[in-house]
């Protein structure tokens, strides 16, 4: 087993979290903050849009399992990574699409990935890609959210489908869970 760590931002982290909760090889999914100015902040003061911050999830993941690019694979298949979540301000949005790269390697997967996706985007994409800075965890009611409230209006809406997605394009790669 060789464990790697990913850090994603693709709108809400309740739903970005319970989508990578169901791939195979993923061996822990921590919803938090991060690409912000402080070095602790609380949900409400993210979604202020004043700290700088984007939710965000860490991704423990076996790569002999999962590769990051089909990580990468999945997050731009779970979100709009051409939306404009926040006025012309995009770094302000914390429900903002961004790519955390931790080494040199995933730097160079993403940056593959990213020319892939403009090539399939309609307009232009929006999606940030940064060095990891760091990682502030979200608070206990943030965490396992899908897990916990499966039957919310939110999940059903919101998330279900976006489970269901992934598991349809990567059933055939054998990577859903």
């Amino acid at each position: 087993m060789a464990l790697e760590a990913a850090t994603f931002g693709a709108g809400r982290f309740w739903d970005t979290e319970a989508v990578f909760q169901h791939i195979r090889g993923v061996k822990s999914v921590q919803p938090g903050y991060a690409g912000g100015s402080l070095v602790r902040t609380s949900y409400e003061e993210v979604c202020s849009g004043e700290t700088g911050h984007a939710e965000v999830v860490q991704v423990v993941f076996d790569t002999t399992v999962v590769s990051y690019a089909a990580l990468l694979e999945v997050f731009f298949k779970i979100h709009d990574p051409c939306a404009q979540t926040f006025g012309d301000d995009i770094k302000a949005s914390p429900h903002r699409s961004v790519v955390l790269f931790h080494n040199i390697e995933q730097k160079r997967q993403a940056t593959e990935a990213f020319k892939k996706q403009e090539r399939i985007c309609c307009s232009k994409l929006r999606t940030e890609l940064a060095a990891y800075q760091g990682f502030i965890p979200a608070e206990p009611e943030h965490r396992n959210f899908y897990k916990t409230n499966r039957n919310d209006p939110y999940c059903q809406e919101f998330i279900v489908p976006k489970i269901i997605r992934s598991r349809e394009i990567f059933a055939r790669k054998k990577m859903a869970a």
